[in-house]
């Protein structure tokens, strides 16, 4: 049976860790515990790492990604809070999936302008980019060359919004 008070302490005592001490430390702490986490809570509790927003996430996406097989927007809400970069999104893209959703729903959360009204209070506050800051032009035409391998409804219709985001313009 699935236990939500125990993912809902899990995230509240980590989003009091994250406060206290250093992000590496954290992330250890928060890792180590998630690694020990039965598969049907992962998708809730990777949200903890959220807190500490740290680059080596991204690694620790990419070696724990296989444990999943449902790649909601959590994990790239994650990867974007997580100082996301256009070589790392482009190298996940290259992979597939399920990094290349994650990739994808990343660079939706990074390219995101406005208020971003249909997204969590926490992503307004933090308004991720991409750190290294790729020309719109790149980013779409790598885009439109990935959809020419995955043609999924659903990565059609994040790769529309990830576009219309750089370009600010509406397809």
């Amino acid at each position: 049976m699935y236990n939500q008070e125990k993912v809902d302490e899990f995230v509240a005592r980590s989003e009091d860790l994250a406060k206290k001490i250093d992000k590496e430390k954290a992330f250890l702490i928060i890792s180590k515990e998630i690694e020990n986490c039965e598969d049907k809570y992962l998708n809730e509790y990777i949200t903890a790492f959220n807190f500490i927003r740290y680059e080596k996430v991204l690694d620790w996406i990419e070696s724990n990604i296989h444990r999943t097989t449902n790649i909601g927007l959590n994990w790239g809400h994650l990867a974007a809070s997580s100082y996301l970069t256009w070589s790392r999104a482009e190298k996940w893209l290259a992979t597939g999936r399920p990094l290349s959703l994650v990739a994808l729903d990343a660079l939706m959360f990074c390219t995101t302008v406005g208020e971003r009204l249909n997204q969590s209070l926490w992503m307004r506050q933090i308004q991720p980019k991409l750190l290294d800051n790729p020309k719109p032009e790149i980013v779409a035409a790598r885009l439109q060359e990935y959809l020419q391998t995955d043609t999924a409804h659903r990565t059609k219709t994040i790769i529309n919004k990830i576009i219309e985001n750089l370009f600010d313009v509406r397809l």
